[in-house]
């Protein structure tokens, strides 16, 4: 009876030593991958300071003056010999046509009712 009660006891307490080693190994590999999460957190966020500083010092006055003086960009007002001048050409408008005897119902309408305009083109 004696080695009967010392079988249970030394396979229950192995039971619970078993337990506890694999409890301590899940604590260890979510160890492992908090660590990595935060180094992984610390990558974005120096990223993330580095884009807004260069967002913020690409769009500097100082640095794009700097950019331009570096290659050489000559940015100025040009002489008026080497303007021209353009001008539109607008074509003429057919009339439209007039609706003849307009009366306060007209009128009414107008006031809630936006107007459109159509016109017929020469092409058919």
């Amino acid at each position: 009876m004696k080695l009967k009660t010392f079988t249970i006891y030394a396979l229950v307490s192995t039971f619970i030593c078993l337990g506890y080693v694999n409890q301590q190994v899940a604590i260890i590999k979510l160890s492992y991958k908090l660590q990595e999460k935060e180094k992984r957190l610390c990558r974005v966020l120096d990223s993330h300071r580095v884009l807004l500083y260069n967002n913020t010092s690409l769009k500097a006055p100082q640095y794009l003056a700097g950019m331009l003086e570096c290659n050489s960009v000559n940015l100025g007002f040009p002489d008026t010999a080497s303007v021209a001048e353009v001008r539109l050409m607008r074509k003429k408008q057919p009339k439209l046509a007039k609706s003849t005897g307009a009366t306060w119902r007209t009128y009414l309408w107008d006031l809630f009712v936006p107007s459109a305009q159509a016109a017929l083109s020469g092409k058919r």
